[in-house]
């Protein structure tokens, strides 16, 4: 077996506060990476280093904590890695693709960009009402690309995404023509958590007994259209006296997000606010009790580019609990909902037929059944952490480098050179009088 180094984040078990989605996608790695018997050296960025933290997940498992925002980490990250000495390298999500371009290792890297920065990128700029950050973004991005030997993406369109920005970054060339650069890992059900509120009950102490409850859980990013969810709650309150809604989760992303706030302010003029149960964001150790108690799950989006390539683990992690879930068609889950019938869909910005859906479900316990059956089913199976990360599991058993960064190829051609003179001189042809020979 191997010795694998992972930089990622804390995993959810031993993590403080509420558990984002990047703690889920390091434990989607590193569970069967352990359970396939390979020795595993994980470090994750916390505000306070700590080496060898205890813990019961594995003995297999050497779990390090290290401040990243302080002056000198990548000289102790190096000397983690040389004490290690690992065969091969994962980095998890963008930030830590960065930080292991810094470790000047000549071992073969497996980057996982979970979700497209560029995309990402354009929402935080409206967000913020400026340009910020847009320079480093292109930068950091660049330097990713340069040094991965493999890449995994959220889905199968941050895939073609990611393809492209590759060859503009001049990875497609000779040497790895025919060679797989990205394989799409869509997110991995999680290990359903016994509940631990308590003595807490959804139904007894929140909600009537025969109340039909409508569940969010996550955050409210600048990408959540909280205008449709409203509009479409209210009218589904007003048609069936049933409908509840529940809110684990709170205002999530940047500063000048407010669209939890702007939800919370809907609420509060509505006829029906009683019904609307905002708890904002709970520890981890309760949320099995609101995926336990609840008849359906809900996540829409707005329309713009991350949307389409990115994801929403929320919705892997409601079908691993058994609960059938409503969404907007965009990203590639909402598709395989829809066509795996795991739960129904509605278009983008489209509150009557989101209202349509969750009384369609209310009057039918008996679809609501069928639909949490196979949405528990498809998970436990297709979204499980083995099969998700399969090919990444087949790399690790003999990491290998991308053939345009294989250590023994010949790294400095003269001839380059020769090309590289010519294209100044084509350039400056264009520029002056634009002249091309290419037809």
């Amino acid at each position: 077996m191997s010795r694998m180094m992972v930089v990622g984040y804390e995993l959810p078990d031993l993590a403080e506060g509420a558990i984002e989605a990047r703690s889920y996608r390091t434990w989607q790695f590193v569970e069967p990476l352990l359970d396939d018997g390979h020795e595993v050296c994980l470090i994750v960025s916390h505000e306070i280093d700590a080496a060898a933290v205890s813990h019961a997940l594995s003995p297999c498992l050497t779990y390090h904590r290290l401040d990243m925002r302080r002056l000198g980490w990548p000289k102790r990250l190096r000397q983690l890695h040389n004490r290690f000495d690992p065969d091969g390298l994962l980095a998890v999500m963008f930030n830590n693709c960065l930080r292991v371009t810094r470790l000047s290792t000549d071992r073969p890297i497996w980057m996982d960009v979970y979700g497209d920065r560029l995309a990402e990128a354009q929402v935080a700029e409206y967000t913020q009402g400026s340009s910020r950050g847009r320079r480093n973004t292109f930068r950091y991005l660049r330097m990713i690309l340069s040094q991965g030997d493999v890449y995994s993406t959220c889905g199968t369109p941050q895939k073609h995404a990611l393809v492209g920005q590759l060859a503009m970054a001049a990875r497609l060339n000779r040497h790895t023509l025919g060679y797989e650069f990205v394989h799409p890992i869509l997110p991995g059900a999680p290990r359903r958590l016994a509940a631990e509120g308590e003595g807490l009950s959804l139904r007894d102490d929140l909600v009537r007994a025969d109340g039909f409850v409508v569940l969010w859980c996550g955050g409210y990013n600048v990408w959540t259209d909280v205008d449709v969810l409203f509009q479409a709650l209210d009218a589904a309150m007003s048609a069936e006296p049933r409908v509840e809604f529940v809110s684990v989760g709170g205002k999530s992303g940047h500063a000048e997000n407010d669209a939890y706030d702007r939800l919370l302010g809907m609420i509060d003029g509505s006829a029906h606010r009683q019904r609307y149960h905002m708890l904002g964001w709970r520890p981890v150790s309760e949320v099995p009790i609101y995926y336990r108690g609840a008849d359906v799950g809900i996540s829409l989006d707005a329309f713009h580019y991350e949307t389409l390539l990115g994801t929403r683990t929320r919705l892997v992690e409601m079908m691993g609990y058994g609960l059938p879930v409503i969404t907007t068609l965009g990203c590639e889950l909402s598709d395989i909902i829809r066509d795996q019938e795991l739960g129904l869909t509605f278009s983008i910005g489209d509150a009557d037929g989101l209202c349509e859906q969750i009384l369609r479900l209310a009057g039918s316990p008996a679809r609501t059944q069928a639909l949490a059956e196979r949405a528990q089913r498809y998970a436990a199976e297709e979204l499980s952490f083995a099969e998700t990360t399969r090919q990444f599991r087949e790399w690790a058993v003999q990491p290998y480098h991308a053939p345009d960064l294989d250590p023994n190829r010949r790294r400095w051609d003269p001839r380059e050179v020769e090309y590289y003179l010519r294209s100044v001189i084509r350039g400056w042809l264009w520029h002056f009088g634009a002249l091309e020979r290419g037809e």
